[in-house]
């Protein structure tokens, strides 16, 4: 296996966002699938590869060359450094993990689309920024010999959007970290408390996005909050990093008065994650739109109920493992979250199925997936 693949790690400097744990958990497993292969990954400068990703790296009989180049995601540099040291180096086949990608490159390479939510929610983004990421996003997908993506839904959406042939589309569903899991250890459970979580919560994770439904959450929770019955008893709990670009959701629990019901965590470390959804009562995902969803997959992996969003990709990935409300009208979503809280069966039946249904996705068969179309491209 003479010919050179070139995977494009500039997302691996952002750890915690989902491009960089899409890169590192697949490459990682690329990298045990196919010892053989001769692998390029190109990486900015600085950047720490987490440590089961470096040894992956430095255990194969066929090194990873390692190449660092200051050319970061949509930049300028992005269009002119980085595509000089892809001319330079040759590979027979480059795979962006992500749409941006130099637009002159004229070699092959595969594409990860993972959703055109932006296409749809870009509001925030000046004229000229949503041109360019329409630009680039389109190039890309026409330009590339495929197009990977991970779910049906977004596959549909890709194809319908940009005129391609359904055969250049391919979906590859993301995997699950193995970290998340029931956790059954009392002192693991209690270091929640770091986090001043001490009663009974709802629990959203993910960004401040206009598309996360987030302001209709707290709507719902303020509902809840109503009853006599859950009054003082329960909290809504925010896991993930402040952000100062969306003020609305402070602002709206401000509104209602619930400051002291309403938690935000700030950021979470990596190994806490699973033990704030362990803790949680109920996960709710109330979404317009998702590409895939991963945080609901991992709610049901730590064996928590799920209540979600009926659009999008959610019911295709989330599948028999969660209970679906409408994310416009937030009676229903109450009602839905209220018959968790409630029905005893009902809540062991939604856990059991969810545990089940994040079974059935692995980084493994992500990266069986994505090997199946690199060898495609390059030894048939």
């Amino acid at each position: 296996m003479d010919k050179k693949i070139l995977f494009d790690g500039r997302f691996l400097s952002l750890s915690h966002a989902g491009i960089g744990r899409y890169s590192c958990e697949l490459l990682k497993e690329l990298l045990y699938l196919d010892a053989k292969q001769k692998y390029i990954l190109t990486i900015i400068p600085g950047t720490e590869i987490e440590k089961d990703l470096s040894r992956a790296l430095n255990e194969r009989d066929n090194p990873v060359e390692i190449v660092e180049i200051a050319a970061r995601h949509y930049s300028l540099a992005e269009q002119t450094k980085y595509l000089k040291l892809l001319n330079e180096l040759k590979p027979d086949l480059v795979h962006f993990p992500h749409f941006n990608h130099p637009i002159l490159y004229k070699g092959k390479f595969v594409v990860t689309i993972h959703d055109l939510t932006l296409s749809q929610y870009a509001e925030r983004g000046n004229l000229f920024k949503r041109k360019a990421y329409y630009y680039v996003i389109s190039h890309a997908a026409k330009a590339a010999v495929k197009v990977l993506t991970v779910s049906d839904f977004v596959r549909r959406d890709l194809i319908s959007n940009f005129d391609l042939p359904p055969n250049k589309v391919i979906t590859a569903y993301n995997g699950i970290d193995a970290k998340f899991k029931k956790i059954t250890n009392p002192k693991t459970l209690k270091k929640v408390e770091k986090y001043k979580l001490f009663k009974p919560y709802i629990l959203s994770v993910g960004q401040w996005r206009s598309h996360k439904n987030l302001l209709k959450l707290v709507d719902a929770f303020n509902e809840i909050q109503k009853l006599p019955e859950w009054k003082g008893k329960i909290e809504l709990v925010f896991a993930g990093r402040f952000d100062p670009k969306y003020p609305e959701l402070p602002q709206k629990v401000a509104e209602l008065n619930l400051q002291k019901a309403v938690k935000f965590t700030g950021f979470v470390e990596d190994e806490d994650l699973p033990i704030i959804y362990n803790n949680a009562t109920v996960f709710v995902f109330p979404s317009y739109s998702e590409g895939f969803g991963l945080p609901g997959l991992e709610a049901q992996a730590c064996g928590v109920p799920v209540v979600s969003s009926n659009k999008t990709s959610l019911p295709e990935i989330l599948g028999d493992g969660a209970l679906y409300f409408n994310p416009e009208n937030v009676k229903n979503m109450t009602e839905k979250i209220l018959a968790v809280l409630t029905d005893r069966k009902l809540r062991n039946n939604l856990i059991k199925a969810g545990e089940e249904n994040a079974k059935k996705f692995s980084w493994k068969k992500t990266a069986e997936k994505t090997l199946e179309i690199y060898q495609e491209i390059l030894y048939k």
